[in-house]
């Protein structure tokens, strides 16, 4: 398992996320709604733990049996904060039907930056404070944002490059939702 606490992305890491998110936003339309699913097929999650906005230690192993949604995003990203509203209505939709968003923040010092923007923003999801390290272990992040679905076995299913859509997303989770609960 990762576990790295109070890790300070460097300076060099937000330009080589904004070089990846400028090469991502042109082959995905700008991070519009021409985001969509990447290669990659079905492996395992790598477990890590990363300390939320509060400081509390949360693990993706905290969510084991639930389908996770694993957001990598950035304060500064256009297409991430286009997403907000979308993955705000599913945590309220599905959260009770088995749905983790776990947010993993890719901001240069997360700690001062994230909480303010969350509580400004009324998110209720759950927001970690990334790092390279975390990100490399899901198979690198090419541009922001990344979203990862993994299902309640710990699997990574779908991985989606630039902004998506709330429908893609949704649909997809209620597969899985609705897959798993028929086990």
């Amino acid at each position: 398992m990762l576990e790295v606490r109070n890790a300070h992305p460097q300076s060099t890491m937000r330009r080589a996320v904004l070089a990846a998110a400028l090469i991502s936003w042109i082959a995905t339309g700008c991070g519009g709604p021409s985001g969509g699913r990447a290669g990659g097929g079905p492996r395992p999650a790598p477990d890590f733990a990363l300390e939320d906005i509060h400081g509390k230690l949360v693990r993706l192993s905290d969510s084991a049996g639930r389908v996770r949604l694993v957001d990598f995003w950035a304060t500064w990203c256009p297409p991430c904060l286009e997403e907000i509203p979308s993955l705000k209505a599913l945590h309220d939709a599905y959260a009770e039907k088995g749905l983790t968003i776990l947010a993993i923040s890719m901001d240069d010092d997360p700690e001062k930056v994230v909480p303010p923007f969350v509580e400004k923003h009324k998110i209720s999801y759950t927001n970690l404070l990334g790092n390279p390290e975390v990100a490399d272990a899901f198979g690198g992040v090419v541009g922001l944002p990344t979203t990862f679905l993994v299902d309640r076995n710990g699997t990574i299913t779908d991985t989606y490059v630039g902004g998506t859509p709330k429908e893609v997303f949704e649909r997809r989770i209620r597969e899985l939702l609705e897959a798993e609960a028929a086990l």
